[in-house]
């Protein structure tokens, strides 16, 4: 299985977005950045605070890592799906919502497993097998 991740993280001014980056960048493509911070609406450090996405395709190893460095969990939560998902053309793809309580940053990503499979189509009844199975283990 391989996972399509796009993550996004928010931050207020005092802290270095950085710190929040992906464990092993050379695997993500950054894909915003500042301009696209959404934010300044909120008062103090948040006024003019950082923003960063990152998109990517990681296998179940560098997705477990990513998991437990960014501390993101899945949230048993319905979602529209991820526009773009790497790997999955300029369409719609069904996500799972992950995300972090971390009063530091707010971070969120959208996964869409990606089974290797020899199936030219997978329905409804494959993807909500495929999101329980992600829900039980992550």
């Amino acid at each position: 299985m391989l996972f399509s991740i796009i993550y996004s993280v928010d931050c207020p001014s005092g802290t270095d977005i950085a710190d929040f980056a992906p464990p092993v960048l050379d695997l993500f493509d950054e894909t915003e950045d500042d301009d696209q911070y959404d934010y300044g609406y909120l008062e103090g450090e948040w006024e003019n605070g950082h923003h960063r996405k990152w998109c990517g395709i990681l296998n179940r190893e560098q997705f477990d890592a990513f998991l437990e460095y960014t501390g993101l969990y899945a949230e048993d939560v319905e979602t529209m799906g991820s526009l773009g998902a790497p790997g999955c053309g300029i369409g719609w793809a069904p996500a799972i919502s992950f995300t972090n309580d971390d009063p530091e940053a707010i971070q969120s990503a959208y996964v869409t497993p990606l089974p290797e499979t020899t199936r030219e189509s997978l329905g409804e009844e494959d993807w909500n097998r495929i999101r329980a199975a992600v829900l039980a283990v992550y």
